[in-house]
């Protein structure tokens, strides 16, 4: 997917959470050497669902508009569809309409209220803005969840960073430097590097990232930092 559209990189997470895997339908075996196999029969597509197909289709294709266009397809086939007011959230993220992305993640969450990452982006909508003050008792609330809690924490860790709170954040920058594992270690020394300009240092937090996380984890880590200018890095010295 194109990279404009990694600004709510967990969008496409949580759809994994939304949509049903599709059915696969399968041909019965033949009995005997003479028999036919029975044809497979043709699952009935669902027009929200295949609106939204060709939305992501487009989005691949970095059409922002027709995207947009097959999710309001999608959702007026299918008003219950929490999938796509998901992914329109995170378009309109992309074009910076916070108030109609805040609308749409509220609509997700309303048919989906258990799902935590619908919950991480009406946060993270705060924390685009920077608002930072606003966005941490969200970030602090989802610190105990299996899944999310780390990367809630360093949230937590960034909005006072960036927030003017240095104090908090050199604490709890103590705290991960004494849990001494998780994402959250390396991530939160590397923003702090970035933040006091030791690019140098950052970048060595960050390469030892890359080489114990899957890509995919460090994107959602490092994401914050891109969205504010601190990543990527400049080449280093010779």
């Amino acid at each position: 997917m194109p990279k404009r559209f990694a600004l709510l990189s967990l969008t496409i997470y949580g759809l994994s959470l939304l949509l049903s895997p599709t059915v696969q339908a399968q041909a019965m075996p033949a009995t005997g050497s003479s028999s036919t196999p029975a044809p497979a029969p043709v699952p009935q597509v669902d027009p929200s669902s295949h609106a939204m197909a060709v939305a992501i289709g487009k989005m691949n294709a970095d059409d922002i508009n027709g995207a947009m266009d097959s999710l309001n397809e999608a959702i007026k086939a299918n008003p219950k569809n929490p999938a796509a007011y998901v992914l329109r959230a995170s378009i309109y993220c992309q074009k910076k309409l916070w108030i109609q992305a805040g609308d749409d993640f509220a609509s997700a969450a309303a048919l989906d209220p258990k799902n935590i990452v619908i919950k991480f982006n009406q946060v993270e909508i705060k924390f685009l803005q920077k608002q930072f003050d606003a966005a941490r008792p969200g970030f602090l609330a989802l610190e105990g969840d299996p899944d999310m809690g780390d990367l809630a924490k360093y949230k937590v860790f960034l909005c006072d960073l960036f927030g003017g709170h240095e104090d908090a954040a050199s604490r709890e920058l103590d705290d991960f430097n004494k849990a001494g594992e998780y994402a959250s270690y390396y991530f939160s020394n590397a923003a702090w590097d970035l933040y006091h300009k030791k690019i140098e240092d950052a970048r060595g937090w960050l390469i030892s990232a890359s080489q114990i996380y899957a890509p995919q984890k460090n994107g959602y880590y490092a994401q914050s930092l891109r969205d504010f200018g601190y990543l990527p890095l400049p080449p280093p010295p010779n």
